[in-house]
């Protein structure tokens, strides 16, 4: 009995580091940011009093203006990252399906923004639009201070963003696309199917996993995105490119405003987890599995 009773209790004891760390690094601090979103902090975010519900207030009337805006921002640099990185991760992984030697090389060059950090890219970036001497502006001809003009600075971020997400979209749709058996594709050219219709009819439903997967995993990833944001723009220019990810950082590491942190971080947890469970109703109606 004795034997049968540790047999029982061994899976747990190798179980329990895991246990460990996510209580510690995801349940306990989940816990403490929504404390602290109804709470006064010191300046090292330690809880000092009982707030209510005074910065859920200020959030969403003093500050209702730019909190929408925000959120707006989030939400347009999101769809634009989603369709600029789907529709070029698409055309991609359509132009290398076939398994020919020359799109072994294609392969590799499509996929190499994996490889380049996001500061990096964002750097690369930076001179290529920059305003004075930049390469876009001297490969056209023209002056125009990108990442600092409200109506190109959004859309120029979600280029770059896009540019180093595009290759995780690539890999993915492909694997996808030549999951499709090869006798099916065989008979709809004896039929006489043109390319375009074997990739509308039979590529595209039948990798509608891998595709369903990308587009939400495009979606949240945009929704996360900072470090070009804070490396290229600052969230201006008139907070164009203030999306909420940032401002969970400026508030709370710049100006030490914890508490309001702590609400903007909510909010983003339940737009993300609204966006997911979104996700997984659609799943069931619109993804087919072979």
């Amino acid at each position: 009995m004795k034997k049968d009773k540790k047999k029982v209790w061994l899976p747990y004891l190798f179980l329990l580091p895991t246990f460990a760390g996510i209580i510690i690094f995801g349940f306990y601090p989940f816990a403490k940011t929504i404390i602290n979103s109804f709470s006064f902090t010191d300046q090292y975010g330690e809880w000092l009093k009982w707030s209510g519900t005074y910065f859920w207030k200020n959030l969403f009337t003093y500050e209702s203006g730019l909190f929408w805006k925000m959120l707006g921002s989030t939400l347009l640099f999101s769809g634009m990252n989603f369709v600029f990185t789907f529709t070029a991760g698409m055309a991609l992984a359509l132009l290398c399906v076939r398994r020919e030697k020359i799109n072994r090389f294609y392969q590799t060059i499509y996929a190499l923004p994996i490889a380049i950090s996001s500061v990096a890219a964002s750097v690369i970036w930076g001179f290529i639009f920059k305003g004075n001497g930049g390469l876009m502006n001297t490969w056209l001809g023209i002056q125009t201070d990108w990442l600092h003009d409200q109506s190109t600075a959004i859309v120029v971020l979600s280029i770059i963003t896009s540019w180093c997400h595009v290759g995780t979209t690539f890999l993915l749709l492909l694997a996808g696309f030549r999951s499709v058996p090869m006798d099916i594709q065989e008979a709809a050219m004896l039929d006489g199917a043109s390319g375009f219709k074997r990739s509308v009819k039979i590529m595209i439903p039948m990798a509608s996993p891998q595709i369903f997967f990308v587009v939400f995993l495009n979606i949240l990833t945009a929704i996360k995105t900072f470090t070009q944001i804070r490396l290229l723009t600052y969230g201006g220019p008139q907070n164009s490119t203030r999306t909420l990810m940032y401002e969970v950082y400026y508030k709370g590491i710049e100006l030490g405003e914890y508490e309001t942190a702590c609400c903007l971080s909510i909010v983003l947890f339940l737009l993300i987890f609204l966006i997911t469970r979104i996700q997984f109703i659609l799943e069931k109606k619109l993804v087919h599995y072979q």
